[in-house]
């Protein structure tokens, strides 16, 4: 079959141009995201929440996709993240065609769908230049499998929806990346969540400085205390309430201003790690 005929079969309809125009026109305003939970039928958890961070509406389409949001999000250098990124679909059929590949498609019609990249993530160095990463989330055993304690790739019609992804962010000098549930755990999530509830807390820098050290201080002494005993030793010695100094640990550990291990799900009743 010639590439000309391939990219011919692909077609694409009135409604879809008219769907990703329109959603191009509304990027010149704000940022939304290409596919929605009302718009995926699929079998799984979404999620559909408000960012407080980046405070507005933000769309995941899997338990995966919530985690790697928030693992994303906890990182000091991001500046935005937007989710299910709409791909130009005359550029991804042209793709396909170069790798001799099928493009996602309705197989009954030939209709060509609308591509989408899960993140795209725009961060700032050190010397305030952006830059941008594109990712794309997919659970590990649908995407890899492990024989004899080698990982071999499966699913080659996915990996094929990758390669085009991949060129498409290639040609505008975008790196690509692959995440599963290994990259971004449900402990990872679970804290930046817990984090998160002291986004609106005030404190001076003073205030943060001496709670630091405090902590530190408390931590080294007894590193096998659980955590809220932390807090009531600090309390005592501070005359603040618990509430007011867990969330001085909360606004710290959501602005990774205390080396806290998030490897594993912080409790109360739990010790925390430091990794000092």
């Amino acid at each position: 079959m010639s590439k000309l005929k391939r990219r011919t079969e692909v077609t694409v309809n009135k409604e879809t141009v008219k769907k990703l125009n329109k959603w191009k026109k509304d990027l010149l305003e704000k940022y939304r995201p290409y596919l929605t939970v009302r718009d995926v039928n699929q079998i799984g958890r979404r999620h559909w929440l408000f960012c407080p961070i980046q405070k507005r509406h933000v769309h995941l389409l899997s338990d995966g996709e919530y985690r790697a949001y928030k693992k994303i999000l906890s990182s000091k250098s991001v500046v935005k993240i937007e989710e299910q990124y709409a791909l130009d679909i005359d550029e991804t059929l042209d793709i396909a065609v170069a790798l001799n590949a099928i493009h996602p498609r309705d197989w009954e019609t030939n209709l060509g769908y609308v591509m989408t990249t899960d993140f795209v993530v725009t961060y700032k160095n050190k010397s305030g230049t952006t830059y941008r990463v594109a990712y794309t989330f997919k659970y590990w055993e649908q995407i890899y499998e492990e024989v004899d304690g080698k990982v071999n790739k499966i699913k080659p019609r996915t990996w094929q929806k990758f390669d085009i992804e991949r060129q498409y962010w290639k040609a505008r000098s975008v790196d690509y990346r692959v995440l599963t549930e290994r990259d971004a755990t449900k402990a990872e999530a679970w804290n930046f969540d817990y984090f998160e509830l002291a986004y609106d807390f005030k404190a001076s820098k003073s205030e943060l400085t001496e709670f630091a050290i405090g902590f530190v201080e408390a931590w080294l002494s007894a590193p096998h205390k659980w955590l809220q005993d932390h807090f009531k030793t600090l309390a005592g010695k501070t005359g603040k309430s618990f509430q007011h100094i867990q969330s001085l640990f909360q606004y710290m550990g959501l602005h990774n201003l205390l080396p806290v291990n998030c490897d594993k799900h912080i409790r109360l009743f739990r010790p925390v790690e430091l990794e000092l």
